[in-house]
């Protein structure tokens, strides 16, 4: 990693550089498309639910809404409604994970993400130890100062946008103190390496990971990381072993975390029904950022692979065959929410997708909730008490097909 400025020596101004710089390669990837994102997905997705709930399809027509040659397509069975969804979701048996060994596991090789069964819950009992509600719970009052201390610092400068100022650095350097990187990680740089957006040609980058992994004294005691080293499971390992985990655990717990919190900012300013509610009733924060996670899905699907043949919704999957999970077109399938379109913080509650189901259930969902929940009680007392002399919002609002929120959140502070 010499190649790329002392990976864990930076100082607190290096780090927020850093953490700046992965989010404009993340800013560019999501404004890097081939295709035309102009239209809501979502009509696309409903019209394919009053047409069926399984669908024989194509990856790239899923992935991109548009054909591409027969010869170089890649078929999969595409999963629209809520109850073919959970069904697939829940049945490892039948559905394995083992589809992202094609697409991810050749980036970050190979992790829990694509385990099942015993292998896969021998990593997930020794995370949940560190992602389970008490746990997070202990760093609640870190994730509030980081978001208060953030909003502080785009009101001092006038504006700023709220993804880039608040919701990617307090995702990322939450996910990154659990993990136990120390003080000094330029984890921007991780961060981009992580998920492919930053290249590692002379594997620099790996050879720092690994020499870090293979001191167990330099990451924090509790830790993610620490946990793992300390199983003692020969199928879990330790050392350099657990560097997919590590990329794995940076990928998942910033991406869709960063755009949920994004997509709740955007709720929580453009929709007076939110501080409405959380006036009358402060106890109903949950409700309100669930809604948000059922409405707009930070992650539109997920995949699986077919293990034996397999009767779903009236159609024969084939052992092999892949499967693609809409989780946005089934938390709002119009059979289980009426007007599923719309987003409604006072509709009653019901589980969605948003945080899967079955044995591969989001580990992060009890720190996407304390992350949602001190962000959204900062952000309305800074509206009701800081942000006096009024504000505007520039904002597209949520976009996307593979992963769903606003690419800017343009505030801007009136003077008094």
């Amino acid at each position: 990693m010499t190649a790329v400025a002392s990976l864990l020596e930076a100082s607190p101004e290096g780090v927020e550089q850093d953490v700046a710089r992965a989010y404009e390669l993340v800013r560019a990837f999501d404004g890097d498309k081939t295709w035309s994102e102009a239209d809501d997905p979502h009509a696309e997705f409903a019209a394919l639910r009053r047409r069926g709930p399984v669908h024989r399809s194509t990856l790239e027509r899923v992935f991109t809404g548009a054909d591409v040659a027969e010869e170089t397509a890649t078929p999969v069975w595409h999963v629209v409604s809520f109850a073919a969804a959970e069904r697939v979701l829940r049945d490892e048996d039948a559905f394995s994970s083992s589809a992202y060994d094609d697409n991810m596991g050749q980036v970050i090789g190979r992790s829990f993400l694509q385990m099942d069964h015993q292998e896969h819950r021998a990593w997930r009992n020794v995370l949940h130890s560190g992602f389970n509600r008490q746990a997070v719970l202990a760093h609640r009052q870190q994730v509030r100062s980081a978001v208060a201390s953030r909003l502080s610092s785009v009101a001092a400068r006038g504006g700023g946008d709220l993804v880039a100022d608040v919701a990617f650095p307090v995702a990322l350097t939450t996910i990154a103190r659990l993990i136990g990187l120390p003080p000094g990680t330029r984890i921007g740089t991780l961060y981009t390496w992580a998920v492919g957006l930053l290249d590692d040609p002379g594997g620099d980058i790996a050879a720092t990971v690994r020499r870090a992994l293979e001191t167990p004294s330099a990451w924090t005691r509790g830790s993610l990381v620490d946990r793992l080293q300390g199983a003692g499971n020969p199928a879990i390992g330790s050392g350099s072993q657990l560097l997919p985990a590590l990329r794995l655990l940076l990928s998942t717990g910033t991406e869709p975390p960063f755009r949920s919190l994004a997509t709740l900012m955007y709720a929580a300013l453009t929709d007076s029904s939110v501080p409405d509610l959380l006036r009358t009733d402060a106890s109903l924060a949950p409700a309100v950022f669930q809604e948000c996670w059922r409405w707009e899905c930070p992650l539109t699907w997920v995949l699986r692979r077919c293990t034996t043949d397999t009767e779903l919704s009236g159609h024969m999957i084939r052992r092999g065959e892949l499967v693609c999970v809409n989780l946005a077109s089934a938390n709002r399938d119009e059979t289980r929410w009426s007007h599923a379109d719309r987003f409604d913080v006072r509709r009653t509650p019901l589980p969605s997708l948003a945080m899967g189901t079955g044995p591969h259930t989001c580990l992060g969902r009890h720190l996407a909730a304390v992350e949602a929940h001190e962000l959204l009680s900062e952000i309305l007392s800074a509206v009701t008490s800081t942000w006096t002399t009024g504000w505007t919002l520039d904002t597209d609002g949520p976009s996307g097909r593979g992963f769903r929120s606003p690419r800017r959140l343009d505030i801007r502070f009136h003077t008094s």
